[in-house]
């Protein structure tokens, strides 16, 4: 199939963007003019010294202004397309970019190799994410699955059905899933634009896959069922935070009245979107996700570490924030965190992860991290 024309990054979404720890939560990150700014600055050093030399004036730039935010996720994705274009659509530009603002130049090179080949070919692109992988872990390997859902949505001309159809194709559920989360951020993302904009498609050349109605507290996700629900209801979570003014006792009132036993799931989602959009410090996310109910409490917790494992590949910050939580949340938090590294962190990593579980709960991280079994995940 020919392609379409690539959609835009999914920048608006918490996943892993971060915020400095001053702002005051309530109001989700912008973009705006910083990142245009940035990205004239960031793109003359890529065309003078390359794509490693661009990512590190980037990081620097971002240590000196921490406002910056999300907008850094924005300027690694656009450096990440524009490095390939300047190498004539070879996509093994790829192995230059690094996790750094929310792996936006893995997703950036995924989007401009699509484009560059001119159809889909997912056995190819499959090889290509899998070659990423090193003696460092797979982490870079799962952060261009994910890219490919971003990627493949654009070229299907925003088809969403199509795109996880495509990622279907991949050769693990477990990668499918990672490419169907890429899909969801990127249509989701497209129908807040369009909701914030009062239902106005701006310079958008198709209608949005996705439509938030605001009567709908669980729309659009409540229309998928498995295995599309579970990457769906990840984002829910930002949908229900935008319609709340970011509070979490109100938005996990929401969760609760989840249909189709999606509650929990949604808990994992608020939490997953907070802990990225604030980054604030332990304590903070344990304040946030205490203010649902009791029993699902512990599921957002688990929601924070799909955040914080994405921060560190290490397990490192994940492991402080599991140590934090309360007795009754741990073995959610340490079993998700652990089930997360499988795809981010080598087997010592994850090792190293499970040595600081509390004895109660170090037997089960280390179940969840296939530590104790010789059966791959898929």
């Amino acid at each position: 199939m020919l392609l379409g024309g690539l959609a835009p990054a999914a920048l608006a979404l918490a996943l892993l963007v971060g915020r400095s720890s001053a702002e005051r939560p309530g109001t989700p990150p912008e973009d705006g003019e910083r990142g245009d700014t940035v990205l004239a600055a960031m793109e003359r050093v890529l065309h003078r010294d390359g794509l490693t030399a661009a990512l590190d004036s980037l990081e620097r730039r971002a240590a000196r202004d921490t406002s910056l935010g999300p907008a850094g996720h924005q300027v690694a994705h656009a450096l990440g397309r524009d490095a390939v274009a300047l190498r004539d659509g070879d996509a093994e530009v790829i192995r230059e970019c690094r996790a750094v603002f929310a792996s936006g130049c893995y997703h950036g090179v995924v989007e401009a190799a699509l484009r560059a080949a001119g159809r889909i070919d997912m056995p190819r692109l499959e090889r290509l994410c899998l070659g990423l992988a090193d003696s460092a872990g797979p982490a870079p390997a799962s952060e261009c699955l994910h890219g490919l859902g971003h990627g493949i949505f654009g070229a299907r001309g925003g088809d969403l059905r199509a795109t996880l159809s495509d990622c279907d194709a991949l050769s693990t559920p477990r990668r499918a899933r990672y490419c169907h989360l890429g899909a969801f951020m990127e249509a989701v993302n497209a129908a807040v634009g369009v909701a914030r904009q009062g239902g106005h498609m701006g310079h958008a050349h198709h209608a949005p896959a996705l439509t938030i109605d605001p009567a709908d507290p669980y729309g659009p996700c409540r229309a998928f069922g498995d295995p599309y629900a579970s990457s769906c209801w990840l984002f829910q979570g930002y949908v229900i935070l935008s319609t709340t003014g970011f509070d979490a006792a109100r938005a996990l009132a929401v969760c609760d009245g989840a249909p189709n036993g999606r509650a929990a799931r949604c808990y994992e989602g608020v939490g997953h979107q907070l802990t990225g959009l604030f980054q604030r410090g332990d304590a903070w996310i344990v304040e946030q996700c205490g203010q649902g109910r009791a029993e699902l409490a512990p599921k957002c917790s688990a929601g924070a570490t799909f955040a914080l494992d994405a921060m560190d590949w290490s397990g490192g910050r994940t492991a402080r924030f599991c140590a934090a939580v309360p007795d009754g949340w741990k073995s959610d938090c340490w079993g998700a965190a652990a089930d997360g590294l499988l795809d981010l962190a080598t087997p010592g990593r994850r090792a190293a992860f499970c040595a600081k579980a509390e004895p109660a709960w170090a037997g089960a991280c280390r179940k969840a991290a296939e530590l104790d079994t010789a059966t791959p995940h898929s």
